[in-house]
């Protein structure tokens, strides 16, 4: 007889607090992304592996490493264990069978590859020291590091969740899991089509696979049909729809989808963001060079700006995007019009009390920064005109729509009921996160209903219906009661019978 494969994990709260990884309950099967982090080996829970490690094909990052310490290079790559992967960064550069030390880590997973799933045997709640410095937030306190044994943890707390007085306390911010990795049943079998993004024009809604070169064109009346493109399988896509068809984005290339031809790779330049107006696409490629799309034409190099961008948006026959340049504190809004002409904006600071992701909202244009909330000028300059009574995690415009996405907060911060129009009572052991139309004017809310994820996938359908990507493709209207529950399209269900 030989012994089970266990793995000892930590999750921080706001990961499961966000939905992100289910709540620790001994007994049940918990899974969810996984991250190794190099540590000293008298690091709490640290473990020495052997595993292969696959490097990424991605440059080092120049990373910050605390609060004290010189910024270094950082290496990626995904370690493959015996019934683990875990996604891995590193101050040396490695390949092959490696031995390391270190802190298996429950994340989030928009970025981690790696992967846990078994049966938990024990669940601990971890306690640190903290102290308050200022104005600047909490600051962990070595040294002080106290485990409590629970048979289940609790889905809301850490930091935020609690108020404090004085400026030092002992919070519960992780969990720590024992995880039995051979107790767990078989996997699914996995849906005909898992959505990843959904985009909605003309009566149609057009809804792409997560990791299939699969879309599905869903009309009025939920009939459908299946498109497979020339693409790769594994590639996370994005899909824009428009009156005639949609464009399907991804890390290997741009293809025009339309009813009754085959689909086209009109490209394969990498796209990181785009937006349609009309037929044409304009792709942001993440260098100084993004390529405008129409559809029976070759792409067009557009002269724009290198950086991230955090949010962009179709407005009238404009595309506009906030990019962030790199490792500088500034955005910059930058303009397309429908000939092709791109403008960049001046550099606008980003505010040291916290922004998050820029987004963008409303008509006229916003852009937002945590609570901050300013009008785009025809130079392209913000100017601040108000402040949200409560920061939303994220948001934007599509279809002319538009929203944001936020959690709901209970008892502990100003404006806790914003954007509800009063308190209201969710369970505990659903969704926590809850997502809201604006009125592109006031930028008002309009309605809100419950999601359950963080980073839902939004498009604006007609007449007022709105699709959303959670867990599961739902639509509801604008004016739907406050809190009510989205109706499910049950897209792997139509996908299958087309089988």
């Amino acid at each position: 007889m030989t012994c089970s494969r266990t793995v000892v994990i930590r999750i921080g709260s706001s990961v499961i607090g966000d939905g992100e990884i289910a709540v620790p309950r001994r007994g049940e099967v918990l899974a969810g992304p996984l991250q190794f982090i190099e540590t000293g080996a008298e690091a709490p829970h640290a473990v020495r592996v052997r595993a292969e490690l696959v490097p990424s094909e991605r440059p080092p990052i120049w990373q910050y490493t605390g609060e004290a310490s010189p910024r270094r290079w950082e290496w990626s790559g995904l370690l493959r264990g015996d019934g683990w992967t875990a996604s891995w960064r590193g101050a040396v550069p490695r390949t092959g069978q490696v031995d390391l030390t270190g802190v298996f880590w429950g994340t989030f997973g928009y970025d981690t590859e790696g992967r846990f799933r078994g049966r938990v045997t024990r669940v601990r709640m971890a306690s640190e020291r903290y102290e308050r410095r200022g104005a600047g937030g909490w600051y962990s306190v070595p040294g002080h590091y106290r485990l409590r044994e629970v048979d289940t943890a609790p889905r809301f707390f850490g930091l935020g969740d609690t108020e404090h007085d004085g400026d030092s306390a002992d919070m519960e911010t992780s969990v720590v899991v024992d995880l039995d990795l051979d107790d767990v049943p078989a996997l699914p079998v996995r849906p005909e089509l898992v959505p990843g993004d959904v985009s909605a024009a003309g009566g149609v809604a057009w809804v792409v696979d997560s990791a299939l070169p699969v879309v599905l064109r869903i009309d009025a009346d939920d009939r459908a049909t299946r498109v497979m493109l020339p693409g790769a399988i594994g590639t996370p896509r994005r899909v824009y729809a428009t009156p005639w068809g949609c464009w399907v984005t991804g890390q290997d290339g741009a293809f025009w989808v339309t009813e009754g031809a085959d689909p086209v790779r009109v490209d394969d330049q990498p796209v990181v963001a785009g937006a349609a107006a009309g037929e044409s696409l304009v792709a942001c490629t993440g260098t100084e060079v993004w390529r405008q799309y129409v559809p029976g034409r070759e792409p067009v190099d557009l002269p724009a700006i290198a950086g991230y961008v955090s949010s962009m948006a179709a407005v009238g026959d404009c595309a506009y995007a906030v990019v962030l340049s790199r490792g500088d504190p500034v955005l910059r809004v930058v303009r397309v019009s429908a000939a092709g002409e791109c403008t960049v904006g001046p550099a606008v600071p980003l505010l040291p009390r916290g922004h998050g992701n820029p987004y963008l909202l409303g008509d006229p244009l916003r852009v937002v920064r945590g609570v901050d909330v300013g009008v785009v000028r025809p130079d392209l300059s913000v100017h601040e005109e108000r402040e949200f009574p409560k920061r939303q995690l994220g948001g934007g415009i599509s279809g002319g729509v538009s929203w944001t996405v936020g959690r709901l907060l209970q008892g502990n911060t100003t404006g806790e009921s914003w954007p509800m129009p009063g308190p209201v009572v969710m369970d505990p052991t659903r969704r926590s996160w809850v997502l809201t139309v604006h009125d592109p004017a006031s930028l008002e809310p309009v309605t809100s209903v419950p999601v359950s994820t963080h980073a839902p996938r939004v498009a604006a359908g007609a007449d007022g219906e709105v699709f959303v990507i959670d867990s599961a493709v739902r639509r509801f209207r604008t004016d739907s009661p406050v809190m009510a529950e989205p109706e499910v399209i049950d897209v792997a269900g139509i996908a299958a019978r087309l089988v």
